[in-house]
């Protein structure tokens, strides 16, 4: 009862806070934003840094979107800002399980044809800016393009100790969103282990250029 009053209130503190932040800030919408839109007949997956996605909730209220989060507590703040944000969620565990949570996304994507999916690319437990294989693996197995999403924060709280790099924007700032040119993960890329895409791909979030 009251690990779950805490959890209330502290979910309650970050949505007001980011809310506010947003509310008081420029914000650019820089490229293809419009794929993420519900009007859109494409379907693909968006891809953003785990430091980032404090910054992304506000950014993307409002689209038809589903976000993958882990099992573990960290997983149950991140839905109820997922909640309050009106994005739905696929829990899956931080550690392997064989592969049965890419067939168990691919189902709900089948069955109930949501419009998009969200992954952090380094995520869920680093290392930083390191992109790992599983946002590609899952584009090939839904036959969908990927969307890189980077973000840059005039003014901003980087918590260094962690190993994302967590970002706490700051209010009455300028938040720029870049929705870089979508890609598809080709069979080659997956022949290469997909080191070549993520090579291009950690470039163009790292430098809002693709």
């Amino acid at each position: 009862m009251i690990k779950a009053i805490f959890e209330k209130l502290t979910t309650m503190i970050m949505v007001e806070y980011i809310d506010f932040v947003y509310n008081t800030s420029k914000v650019n919408l820089i490229g293809h934003n419009e794929i993420l839109t519900e009007d859109s007949q494409e379907k693909v997956i968006a891809l953003f840094w785990h430091g980032d996605s404090y910054c992304l909730y506000p950014a993307l209220k409002g689209s038809k979107l589903y976000i993958l989060i882990t099992k573990d507590r960290r997983g149950d703040y991140i839905s109820n800002m997922c909640d309050y944000f009106g994005y739905k969620t696929i829990r899956i565990p931080d550690t392997s399980d064989g592969g049965k949570h890419l067939f168990k996304m691919r189902k709900i994507i089948d069955v109930e044809d949501i419009s998009n999916v969200a992954i952090a690319l380094d995520g869920p437990l680093g290392f930083y800016h390191v992109p790992n294989d599983f946002a590609f693996i899952s584009a090939r197995l839904t036959k969908r393009r990927i969307l890189p999403i980077s973000f840059s924060v005039k003014r901003k709280i980087e918590l260094h100790k962690r190993w994302d790099h967590f970002k706490i924007p700051l209010p009455f700032n300028i938040i720029s969103i870049y929705f870089n040119e979508p890609i598809e993960v080709t069979r080659k890329d997956k022949d290469e282990k997909f080191s070549s895409l993520k090579n291009k791909i950690k470039y163009a979030m790292e430098n809002q250029n693709l």
